[in-house]
């Protein structure tokens, strides 16, 4: 066996934030210096208060889901940071899942942010469902918006937050 000793060089970029998170790709390294930006996202992405996408959210691929290894935060971050920039390609700017990005992203540090399972309900059966985050002020805002993901391919009799009735008759909706 033959051994060669070689030197590479690179550029290794750290968070001011949080310099346990570190990359040394350069795609990588743009969700860091926006999060930094942001800081609020660490908060979204390391704690629980925010069902859709805080930590434990089925939103982010599994091995990325719960743990607070650098790697899975930064993943997490990634994943919020491309929905809030447009930049997952096979989703436009008005899909759910892009308004659900943002609304977290605009709405974490309100008070009385939180999240919760959204459920429709036609006359007999529970429907369409979907985690969303809100606040006390926000809840006819995103209770509409998830009627409106909803569609009209069911009756919507009612729609439950977490399993309680938060709008009788959807509403006008569905």
């Amino acid at each position: 066996m033959q051994t060669e000793t070689y030197q590479h060089s690179g550029t290794l970029w750290r968070s001011s934030a949080r310099p346990e998170i570190t990359t040394d790709e350069h795609e990588l390294a743009r969700v860091i210096a926006w999060v930094d930006e942001h800081p609020h996202v660490w908060d979204i992405v390391t704690q629980t208060k925010s069902k859709a996408f805080g930590r434990g959210s089925c939103e982010y691929i599994g091995w990325a889901q719960r743990g607070n290894a650098p790697e899975a935060v930064l993943e997490r971050a990634r994943h919020l940071h491309d929905l809030v920039n447009g930049r997952e390609p096979h989703l436009g700017p008005d899909h759910i899942m892009v308004w659900r990005a943002k609304f977290t992203f605009a709405h974490y540090r309100e008070v009385g942010f939180t999240g919760g399972f959204f459920q429709q309900h036609d006359a007999v059966y529970p429907r369409l469902c979907l985690t969303m985050d809100y606040t006390p002020r926000t809840l006819e805002e995103v209770i509409d918006r998830f009627l409106r993901w909803c569609g009209s391919s069911y009756q919507t009799a009612r729609v439950t937050l977490d399993g309680e009735t938060v709008r009788e008759n959807g509403g006008g909706h569905g």
